[in-house]
């Protein structure tokens, strides 16, 4: 495949993600509270080790499974638990520590820098390349006969090769070739300061990555070096390095692919969803950290509270919830609709033999009802699954509709606050389950199952009408996965 010169950014309304926007709205409002606070600082120094991690995981620099990396983002970059926990030599741990922290070094430099608010420039790009291999002397190559050799890598300086890779399937993936390397960086930089002012974070970052990918300007490290760069555009918002895990590796490489075919829109969307989930997770820090002051902060932040309670600002806030009562009316209308039509068609394929016919029926609790409180096992267990706190403290609702046959089969739907205190986000989540006779009498629920891909989070910065939408697609997904469950359920 030949190289083709790297394309200006697509249409600035190409890319919407408004759930991403209203969360960014969410945590600046919040960010200045935590920036001095030890757990804002240490959640954040934990992000910083993961990403030091796994930038080289994605690259093979070192590979081990999720737990040792977890381990080493709690305790730091120790060569001693490399080597134990990771089953390599010493002096390869030694040697994989310090590549480590040669990427931490990197991440903690890119928090500075935005500081400076310097513009993006060649000559820090290259500086970031050089200090990615600082402990990197040799990389390997392919001559023209197709051996594989070892060569003295160059740091902080564009290829004098070319650097073209064979996939699996022999096709030859066309780089940029050395001759017009310079240039081509030349148009990078020129391309993104251009644009800068004009497009969200997660449209900018998918973009310099996927272009300085395309060029692949230097020997080695520039898969380390794109998502740095990516991370950088994030930081400047306000925001977090991106973070690509091991476990990313699938549809990452596929969202470059799809760039590389002239559809950006997959790198965008996983690159916003990275960025949601950290978010999220700072958000919630964010009501630990309040909920861990000490005596005298807490009262001065509840009397503070009492003063803003009928303010515009809670108003606000609380606008979240109306937009969850809309909700679980829209999954109400469509579980009454669906069993409807499925309620028919079961009855008359009862057997004669069945004295309960089948059928198909709906029930609903909303946020005032006494039955609110059905569930919260099951709630839990499938905000575990998506790593959340499930809080019922402000809002709790439910849908569920039951398919009776030979067995009972029940798909619910339920809404609830996300993360501790009152942060203005709720989410719902989806989760299927068999009923079936206790020995002793009546009913147990067994075999659990989320009844999505992902969470559905809202917020109360975010219009109705983009929630609106988003969760339309969300149910949709997640009544698909419901009944495929309930038709594998027949069949067991």
């Amino acid at each position: 495949m030949a190289y083709e010169r790297i394309l200006p950014f697509p249409d600035p309304e190409a890319f919407k993600f408004p759930e991403l926007r209203a969360l960014t709205s969410v945590w600046l409002e919040k960010k200045d509270q935590l920036e001095d606070d030890g757990a804002y600082k240490e959640f954040i120094k934990k992000l910083q080790r993961e990403w030091a991690i796994e930038t080289g995981i994605i690259e093979r620099l070192y590979t081990w499974d999720r737990g040792v990396t977890e381990v080493l983002i709690e305790q730091g970059i120790e060569s001693s638990i490399i080597s134990h926990r990771g089953g390599v030599a010493q002096k390869d741990a030694e040697h994989i520590q310090a590549l480590i922290n040669d990427h931490l070094g990197i991440v903690e430099g890119l928090f500075g820098y935005i500081k400076g608010e310097e513009p993006l420039s060649e000559y820090f790009i290259r500086g970031l390349q050089a200090q990615f291999t600082a402990h990197q002397d040799y990389t390997d190559a392919v001559t023209e006969s197709g051996d594989l050799i070892r060569v003295t890598l160059q740091k902080g300086e564009y290829k004098t090769l070319p650097n073209n890779p064979r996939r699996p399937d022999g096709v030859m993936h066309g780089y940029c070739p050395p001759e017009l390397t310079k240039d081509e960086m030349e148009s990078l930089v020129r391309m993104y300061r251009e644009a800068e002012p004009m497009y969200s974070p997660e449209v900018k970052s998918a973009w310099l990555h996927h272009r300085f990918t395309q060029i692949h300007p230097f020997q080695d490290g520039n898969g380390r070096v794109a998502r740095a760069l990516a991370s950088l555009v994030f930081l400047r918002e306000g925001l977090f390095p991106l973070v690509v895990r091991e476990s990313d590796r699938k549809e990452y490489i596929g969202a470059l692919e799809t760039a590389d075919a002239g559809d950006l829109s997959p790198l965008v969307s996983f690159f916003a969803r990275r960025q949601r989930d950290a978010v999220l997770k700072a958000l919630g820090l964010e009501q630990q950290v309040q909920q861990s002051k000490y005596a005298d902060q807490i009262i001065s932040s509840a009397l503070e509270l009492l003063k803003l309670k009928f303010t515009k600002e809670k108003q606000k806030v609380s606008a979240v919830f109306d937009h969850a009562d809309k909700l679980f009316n829209i999954v109400d209308s469509k579980f009454k609709e669906l069993a409807s039509t499925l309620d028919g068609h079961l009855r008359s394929l009862t057997p004669p033999q069945i004295k309960q016919k089948y059928q198909a029926r709906t029930n609903a609790a909303g946020n005032t009802s006494q039955q609110r409180h059905y569930f919260q096992k099951q709630i839990v267990e499938t905000a575990n699954h998506f790593d959340y706190f499930a809080n019922f403290d402000k809002h709790r609702s439910w849908v569920r509709m039951t398919l009776t046959t030979d067995q009972e089969f029940d798909y619910v739907v339920t809404f609830h606050g996300y993360g501790p205190g009152d942060s203005g986000i709720l989410a719902a989540s989806a989760f299927t389950y068999l009923k079936v006779p206790r020995e002793e009498g009546g009913t147990e629920m067994v075999n659990l199952h989320p009844a999505a891909t992902d969470l559905f989070q809202f917020n109360y910065a975010e219009t109705f009408e983009s929630t609106q939408k988003r969760f339309a697609e969300w149910l949709e997904s997640s009544l698909a996965i419901a009944l495929a469950e309930w038709k594998r359920s027949l069949q067991v």
